[in-house]
């Protein structure tokens, strides 16, 4: 066989790799020196183009075909401008392909080859350069702004950026709207504006952000739809003219938009406005102690926030708080021998409100006044009780057990003259002489008392029987 022929059968060969392009090249082998026309190299390959930009798992394919059969098909990768090959699979059987995750692979500018080697040894190749690897992922997030109303700050954050951010920007619609109004753009992460509600309709409203980086991807944030309510919520309350102990307040409210998110009830108290108690479900309910608060007439109002944060005050209405007296403190004073009934020694019975004195002793003012005070001996808790000069009781204590002094003060029943006197809401027995029975030096006790329910408020309201018990421990009185 002639050179010329030779050379125009290797022509020919050359030219059956089925493939073309500028990034592309194809290249062949021989294992040993041309010799015969049996050991030409007859291998053909066609290399499926991959991708420019190659990112997660790449399919890579191909087809070759060899006068002596195709033994295998390798596919490689090697960084563009370089020789530095490495494998990423060989496949032996047709059609030849494998997965390729370009997630092991840096990212950057690579070149891709398919080599076919037949059973004699024989090699074809076919090449791509300038693949780019891009396995950065942007993300964009855009923050839940929560209730919409007034003047809402929406923030856009993007992240893993390639060849840097292009376009950071927030936009929102009208739900259901075809056409998105932008609101901000920047290349600047995070991405901050305001967002004005009250020139939008009350209803739901949809916001996004969306992202784009130096190497073209383009991301969307996930839709976040808020109801747009700047309407404020109605309330109508009920509020009792009179009350005392627990006091009960409800109210009707109502929100289109957004629903209700509380109805606080609130008392006007010097001036400062006091929030009683909140219910965040309808029926919306208050129960009250008015008996911690002086008696009284107070301002009370609603106070109702929707969802989207809108507060609405309610009108004022009038509560009148008349409870009934109760005694709040016990106390002694001694100016004598400790732990002796002394003159000038007192005791002192406080309530939370001013006593009609004439409940307390009939036909008294208030001003100081003589009578008796008994001690009974009972061991070691003596009691005390109060009698008029004439031998009526006074209506200090429930009765004549109800004030027991925690420490044995007399051996007898015993008798001292004394003094009453009231200021503001406490009423005090000032000890005077001994008249009859045995006064002795008690020790250390714990002061008891149930006050009269004769005894009575401006208003003519019982006092609270409640036992009330000296403060501060046990200790020597008078």
């Amino acid at each position: 066989m002639t050179r010329a022929l030779l050379a125009l059968l290797a022509a020919v060969a050359l030219t059956s790799a089925g493939v073309s392009g500028a990034d592309f090249t194809a290249s062949s082998s021989s294992p040993t020196p041309i010799t015969a026309a049996a050991d030409f190299n007859t291998v053909a390959i066609s290399f499926s183009a991959p991708a420019t930009t190659l990112v997660g798992s790449v399919a890579l394919a191909a087809t070759a075909s060899s006068n002596r059969g195709v033994a295998s098909v390798k596919f490689e990768y090697a960084p563009t401008g370089t020789a530095d090959w490495a494998e990423i699979c060989t496949d032996a059987t047709p059609a030849y392909g494998c997965n390729w995750d370009t997630t092991s692979v840096p990212d950057g500018s690579y070149s891709v080859r398919a080599t076919a080697t037949d059973s004699a040894g024989y090699t074809r190749s076919g090449e791509y350069a300038n693949r780019t690897i891009d396995n950065t992922t942007l993300t964009v997030t855009l923050a839940d702004p929560g209730a919409m109303s007034g003047t809402k700050q929406l923030s856009a954050t993007a992240a893993n950026a390639s060849g840097g951010l292009s376009q950071l920007r927030i936009q929102h619609r009208a739900a259901g709207a075809t056409t998105w109004t932008p609101l901000c753009s920047g290349v600047i992460s995070p991405q901050n504006c305001n967002l004005d509600t009250t020139a939008l309709p009350d209803g739901p409203h949809e916001l996004r952000a969306t992202a784009r980086d130096g190497a073209n991807h383009e991301v969307v944030s996930t839709l976040i739809t808020r109801t747009v309510d700047n309407s404020p919520p109605q309330t109508t309350s009920s509020i009792p003219a009179t009350g005392s102990g627990t006091v009960t307040m409800t109210a009707d409210a109502q929100d289109d938009g957004s629903g209700i998110k509380y109805v606080a009830f609130q008392v006007n108290y010097q001036g400062n406005w006091y929030e009683v108690c909140r219910d965040t479900t309808a029926p919306y309910t208050c129960a009250g102690d008015s008996s911690l608060a002086e008696d009284g007439t107070y301002n009370v109002r609603t106070v109702t926030e929707n969802n989207a944060g809108v507060i609405a005050y309610g009108s004022q209405q009038q509560i009148t708080v008349n409870n009934p007296p109760r005694g709040t403190d016990v106390a002694t004073g001694n100016v004598g021998t400790a732990g002796q009934l002394s003159s000038g020694d007192w005791i002192r019975f406080t309530w939370n409100e001013p006593i009609a004195p004439a409940s307390v002793m009939a036909g008294w003012n208030g001003s100081s006044t003589a009578i008796h005070v008994h001690v009974a001996d009972n061991g070691s808790n003596d009691r005390m009780d109060f009698m008029t000069i004439g031998g009526a009781r006074l209506n200090l204590v429930l009765s004549a057990v109800d004030l027991p002094l925690g420490a044995n003060f007399v051996s007898d029943a015993t008798v001292l003259d004394a003094t009453i006197s009231q200021t503001g809401t406490a009423i005090t027995v000032t000890l005077g002489s001994w008249i009859s029975g045995t006064l002795q030096n008690a020790g250390a006790g714990t002061i008891t008392w149930r006050p009269s329910s004769a005894a009575t408020d401006v208003t003519g309201k019982p006092s609270s029987t409640a036992t009330v018990t000296e403060p501060g421990g046990s200790d020597t009185d008078f």
